[in-house]
């Protein structure tokens, strides 16, 4: 999915949930306030805490993962 693709999820409302496990493990997120640009939503001491955290934001109908 591009930048384009993703303006347009992001349009219908919808949230885009990113991993990330580098330098530690954290959730990024693309926004409408900011569609160009990945922010950090959250950091975690563990990948398994992260993944957990991952789990419940997904339960969302509006939130996906990218």
């Amino acid at each position: 999915m591009n930048q384009t693709d993703q303006k347009k999820v992001l349009d219908a409302g919808f949230t885009i949930y990113r991993r990330q496990n580098e330098p530690k493990p954290i959730i990024k997120c693309l926004t409408l306030e900011h569609p160009y640009a990945w922010r950090k939503f959250e950091a975690f001491e563990t990948k398994a805490a992260r993944d957990r955290r991952m789990t419940e934001l997904l339960k969302n109908k509006k939130h996906i993962e990218d």
